[in-house]
């Protein structure tokens, strides 16, 4: 069953089809409009979907259902049919007007499982990975704590200021880096540091 809804807003038809569970093809459309055929067995859509309604083509031709705001309209309802909601379709078909507002609601709820709004509402996410961060700092900073006091507490030798020293005598003795090292900063005459 094909059903064309005209938008004034996008000068537009958007075209709503239903695939009903004994039916192979779509059914046929209005002039105009192209012939969708599905693309699926039912046998191994059906039992995946369960008793959902395929509605439209959705995020990427696939009969699941996502919320998300950029595709609006998922491929198949969110709920199975039940007596209720059919009672409810067949009214609906009629003037909307007589229907309450939780009847409405229900058809809704019937199709879609949020709102846009709901779905773009923050969720608090951040938190979570704020805390997963600052968790990480900190235990990186305890392991380091404790890496330098208890595993690795000894001094080398070689971190110490008179060697540090003695390893700067040497690299001017050798002339290391006369360029641009520091050899060039050394003023080999005076035996003191260039000003």
């Amino acid at each position: 069953m094909f059903k064309v809804i005209s938008s004034n807003v996008c000068k537009k038809s958007l075209t709503r089809f239903s695939i009903v569970a004994q039916a192979h093809t779509a059914a046929p459309v209005a002039p105009g409009h192209h012939a969708v055929e599905h693309q699926f067995k039912q046998t191994e859509v059906y039992p995946r979907i369960g008793n959902r309604e395929i509605v439209g083509f959705g995020r990427n031709g696939e009969p699941s259902y996502f919320d998300a705001p950029d595709c609006p309209c998922p491929a198949i309802r969110w709920r199975e049919e039940s007596p209720e909601i059919k009672a409810l379709r067949e009214k609906a078909k009629g003037d909307w007007s007589n229907l309450t507002l939780e009847e409405k609601k229900a058809l809704y709820r019937a199709d879609f499982r949020s709102t846009i709004s709901e779905t773009t509402a923050p969720t608090g996410d951040w938190k979570f990975m704020l805390g997963s961060l600052l968790g990480i700092m900190g235990a990186t900073i305890w392991g380091y704590y404790f890496f330098t006091k208890k595993i690795y507490p000894v001094k080398l030798e070689n971190s110490s200021r008179e060697h540090q020293a003695r390893m700067l005598e040497r690299m001017i003795a050798e002339s290391a880096g006369r360029v641009e090292g520091v050899s060039s900063k050394w003023d080999y005459e005076k035996g003191t540091w260039k000003k």
